[in-house]
């Protein structure tokens, strides 16, 4: 398994440019590869194991849509701004960055709804745990517990992160 999902991430960093979502493409910011790459993974997998039929399946469907919308509120305003973190360690700052500080203003006035979108997210993949337990899917309880922690890293450093950026260009950004 980890040859085949190393074998596609090699592919997709071959093939070229990346499609964009239409929030990036508007600003000319995308989502880093690499959270776009786990992103569609995740995605993936929890597709592969929803096709299953019971219990596990049902989890993973469910596990599946939720997880879904969330990216995709994510990868509109939170997630593009980092793209310019290795600019920005370079000492960077121009105009083309201005629409993070947009991105930042709305990932802040959004906290409360991602939160509850995190606490969602993490409950389920609780109880999704517990199905895949019970059934013995040590494969949906793995993608579970990665899900869950992605979540967390979340809340901890991408949104933070987003926010920073935005206001360390508020400040820096030449004016006029």
């Amino acid at each position: 398994m980890r040859l085949i999902i190393s074998a596609a991430v090699a592919a997709v960093l071959l093939a070229g440019p990346l499609a964009v979502t239409a929030a990036s493409a508007q600003s000319g910011l995308q989502v880093p590869q690499s959270i776009r790459l786990q992103h569609e993974l995740i995605v993936n997998r929890l597709a592969s194991l929803a096709k299953k039929k019971g219990p596990v399946g049902a989890a993973a469907q469910k596990a599946m849509q939720t997880v879904k919308e969330h990216y995709a509120k994510e990868e509109q305003f939170v997630l593009p701004a980092l793209a310019l973190l290795p600019r920005l360690a370079k000492g960077e700052v121009s105009k083309d960055m201005e629409p993070a500080i947009v991105m930042a203003d709305k990932t802040k006035a959004a906290l409360a709804d991602l939160q509850n979108d995190h606490i969602q997210i993490t409950s389920l993949m609780n109880e999704v745990i517990e199905v895949a337990r019970k059934h013995r899917s040590e494969e949906l309880m793995r993608l579970a517990t990665r899900i869950a922690n992605q979540s967390l890293n979340d809340i901890e450093v991408a949104q933070p992160a987003a926010i920073f950026i935005g206001e360390y260009l508020r400040q820096r950004m030449p004016k006029g």
